[in-house]
């Protein structure tokens, strides 16, 4: 049974955060990280510049804490499906089992015939139902805890620009629209930092905000 949506391959948000540009020297706080430079791409003949940072996309799948519990969470889920269904299988192939034995040693009439077979289509239709609609649940709930995330992680992504005065702030990801970055624009490591110290404050809301969108789509 393939997974109806692994969080490790979404695309986060899109594909760039735009900020006020601030001149300002920024004031270090205690929560606040080390100071990494940020390079200036020239734009122009004048002296104007954009300040531009990237992160790895796939970094965030595995150092961002909050990321990782999500995904955790999706796991059980769809493991948890698959084994109920899986056991819904078995039922029907204990149910076919103890049919074949009864009519090998003469136990079942004619007549009983057509009732085991439409027993056994019913079973079968059931199973199927259950397969189509609580998939279909489970890749619903996905898609919630998808976009939630997706808007936890810009909200943090446009204050971090806030912070260290970047103007576009990109994710770069292998096959995606992205062909090449210089490494000097690489924030990854201290972006990461950011976001796991803000994990409480990313987290507060989160899955009321998933149950509220599920019970809205539901309507």
């Amino acid at each position: 049974m393939k997974r109806f949506l692994s969080i490790a391959t979404l695309g986060l948000a899109s594909s760039l955060f735009i900020t006020a540009c601030n001149n300002s020297n920024e004031t270090k706080t205690a929560d606040e990280e080390v100071a990494t430079p940020v390079q200036k791409k020239q734009m122009g003949d004048d002296d104007t510049g954009i300040a531009m940072a990237f992160y790895y996309q796939d970094s965030i799948a595995t150092q961002f804490n909050f990321y990782r519990e999500i995904d955790s969470i999706l796991k059980v889920k769809e493991t948890n499906f698959q084994k109920e269904l899986e056991g819904k299988y078995r039922a029907y192939q204990a149910y076919e089992a103890d049919i074949q034995k009864r009519m090998q040693a003469n136990e079942i009439t004619g007549y009983q015939i057509e009732e085991i077979q439409q027993t056994a289509i019913q079973k079968q239709q059931s199973i199927q139902q259950f397969e189509q609609q609580r998939g279909a649940a489970l890749q619903r709930e996905s898609m919630e805890y998808q976009t939630a995330l997706m808007s936890k992680i810009a909200e943090a992504g446009k204050e971090f620009s806030d912070k260290k005065n970047i103007d576009l702030l990109f994710f770069y990801q292998k096959g995606g629209q992205i062909t090449f970055i210089n490494n000097a624009y690489d924030v990854t490591e201290v972006f990461i930092q950011f976001l796991n110290k803000r994990e409480d404050e990313l987290m507060s809301g989160f899955q009321e905000e998933v149950e509220e969108n599920l019970n809205e789509s539901a309507e």
